[in-house]
């Protein structure tokens, strides 16, 4: 059984942009003192993303049974876990073990929600994997987490914690006729990430050919980098596939145009102030989940015969996302705000 004077965190991740949401928040408490801690993770993908931002005490734990996680438990006698939230209804996902196992440990579990999709998948169709707090954005997520009928006073709204590096950031040049696509698995209606790359392809291609693609292939959760080969060697367009480790922040200060689907790197991109396009086949608003294009903040198109004219409209017009509006998100403390709620709960524990 472990043994430490330090309150000792357990940190738990299955998807990259829960090392993301992480990572500010490791940095805080190493440089408070007052926590040991250790991040385990759900696939090994995610590990080798987690050891590029140096981040230390690292797990893999893929395929551990609920007993395994008990084991683990009594083992390392945690004070806290911090898990991301998986947005499937995989009900053996990391998160949903170790929140069933803590419950039964009698340990208390935060879990943070990072992006506004799927809230229902990632705490059990019957809500059976509720943590004891979970941290959510800002007051249009928790009041979607009441509808569900998750309680209000388990909820506390933090902001996102990677947000925070937006809050300085500083402008660069950009890169003329330079497009990143942020690709990302994608399915509506039949389409794929496939169908809506070539679409995107097929429009610039004839009107505007002098444009360079850069795709920007999801860290952790896109396997196939060839699928879009086909439609590069057809494509009279430059375009090129990014492979390993990029900074997507620089990239996409970079670029004149972000286009995508849902990805949060298109929020991210808004926030940044950047010129963005999301293409949703087969979705209309009522269906769209990418919250900047709820803000107004990104430009959606939901029919191909509608991409040309917002291409042209977005490149001609002005930033959507004004900067007051942004600071609502990049200025929060968001990191500052999940030590202190960190500390509050093991104080009182």
């Amino acid at each position: 059984m472990r043994k430490i004077e330090k309150k000792y965190i357990i940190f738990v991740a299955e998807q990259a942009g829960g090392i993301d949401v992480f990572f500010p928040v490791i940095e805080r408490i190493q440089n408070d003192g007052k926590f040991e801690f250790a991040l385990f993770l759900g696939n090994k993908d995610i590990y080798e993303y987690a050891e590029k931002k140096g981040i230390k005490n690292l797990h893999l734990s893929v395929g551990f049974s609920v007993q395994e996680v008990e084991d683990i438990i009594e083992k390392e006698n945690p004070d806290l876990f911090i898990t991301d939230t998986n947005n499937t209804e995989l009900e053996d996902s990391l998160d949903k073990k170790i929140i069933k196992a803590s419950k039964d440990a009698g340990r208390p579990a935060i879990s943070i929600v990072d992006s506004w999709i799927n809230y229902g998948e990632r705490f059990g169709k019957k809500l059976e994997f509720i943590p004891d707090s979970i941290l959510v954005i800002d007051g249009e997520m928790k009041g979607d987490l009441e509808k569900i009928g998750i309680p209000s006073d388990i909820i506390k709204i933090v902001g996102n914690p990677r947000f925070d590096k937006f809050s300085d950031i500083k402008k660069t040049r950009e890169e003329k006729n330079l497009i990143v696509f942020y690709s990302q698995p994608f399915s509506s209606k039949g389409m794929s990430e496939v169908d809506v790359f070539k679409d995107i392809v097929d429009v610039l291609d004839k009107r505007y050919p002098e444009k360079k693609i850069i795709i920007k292939f999801h860290p952790s959760r896109e396997k196939d980098k060839d699928k879009y080969d086909s439609i590069i060697k057809d494509s009279k367009l430059s375009i090129e596939k990014l492979k390993g480790d990029v900074n997507a922040d620089a990239l996409t200060q970079k670029a004149e145009l972000i286009m995508g689907m849902h990805s949060m790197a298109l929020f991210d991109a808004a926030l940044m102030g950047k010129k963005v396009l999301s293409y949703q086949p087969g979705k209309d608003a009522t269906s769209d989940t990418l919250r900047s294009n709820v803000y107004g903040w990104s430009v959606p198109v939901y029919k191909k015969e509608d991409i040309l004219g917002v291409i042209e409209s977005v490149l001609k017009g002005k930033v959507l996302s004004e900067k007051r509006q942004r600071t609502k998100y990049t200025k929060n403390k968001s990191a500052d705000k999940v030590a202190s709620l960190i500390e509050h709960i093991l104080e009182n524990k």
